[in-house]
């Protein structure tokens, strides 16, 4: 698991620029967490204690109200660091996490990751770093609610989901493991309106559907229809997608 754990952590924004020799030691630091589908890793209000990174399958985050309703903020997959924030306040989670699919992780517990910080300040510069591209990812979707069609907002979440599985450029067909109600759910929209539009692109031969997927074939034609709206602008939209903030 070692050698995977250095790959991704080579590669996420996060540790990406520190030499190779510190990335180790983080590496090093790292612990496997096997979930099956359907099984929780944390609940809101739990110990901020640790953070994770996603070797395989798919994390939810969300939160549920007293009413039942479940607010879904994000879904995390290979490649993907989240409760980051953990390792600098320690502070209680923000919302739950539950495995959506069998999921292979890696932890990283925060008391071991601050005794490696006194001793490699980079560190904490790099979670500075990253707090502020977090920043601005949030930014940047709260501008998309505002100014961008939900059509435009979608083809973009889908991209983005999509570049997280494999480099879409240089694939003809990409799937996304997750159902048209979680994708609602993690849009605030309903499954409804998600499926009107996936319905319509299927016809346009961009995208096919399964049970419980998306398969998108035109990553160009999706594309184009979030740069009409100007929904391309700024490069933010490519970053990462923050996690449970905590």
């Amino acid at each position: 698991m070692s050698e995977d754990v250095k790959g991704l952590l080579t590669t996420h924004t996060l540790f990406r620029d520190l030499d190779s020799s510190v990335i180790e030691r983080v590496a090093g630091l790292s612990r496997e967490v096997q979930l099956s589908g359907g099984q929780t890793l944390f609940f809101k209000g739990d110990d901020g204690d640790s953070l994770y990174g996603v070797l395989s399958g798919h994390i939810r985050i969300s939160s549920s109200e007293p009413d039942g309703k479940e607010v879904i903020f994000n879904i995390m997959g290979r490649g993907d660091i989240f409760g980051e924030i953990a390792l600098l306040d320690g502070r209680p989670r923000t919302a739950d996490a539950m495995a959506i699919s069998d999921a292979n992780l890696f932890q990283i517990r925060r008391i071991d990751f601050r005794d490696l910080m006194e001793r490699e300040p980079r560190l904490t510069t790099h979670l500075l770093e990253m707090v502020c591209e977090r920043l601005r990812v949030t930014s940047e979707m709260l501008e998309d609610s505002a100014f961008l069609s939900l059509p435009a907002r979608l083809a973009k979440r889908l991209l983005r989901l999509a570049q997280y599985e494999t480099p879409y450029s240089s694939q003809d067909s990409l799937e996304i493991k997750f159902s048209q109600a979680e994708l609602g759910q993690l849009m605030s929209t309903s499954r409804e309106s998600i499926n009107k539009h996936l319905q319509y692109w299927r016809k346009e031969g961009w995208i096919d559907l399964g049970r419980g997927r998306i398969m998108i074939k035109d990553t160009e034609a999706l594309a184009n229809l979030v740069e009409q709206e100007g929904g391309m602008g700024s490069p933010a939209w490519l970053l990462p997608p923050s996690g449970d903030g905590e």
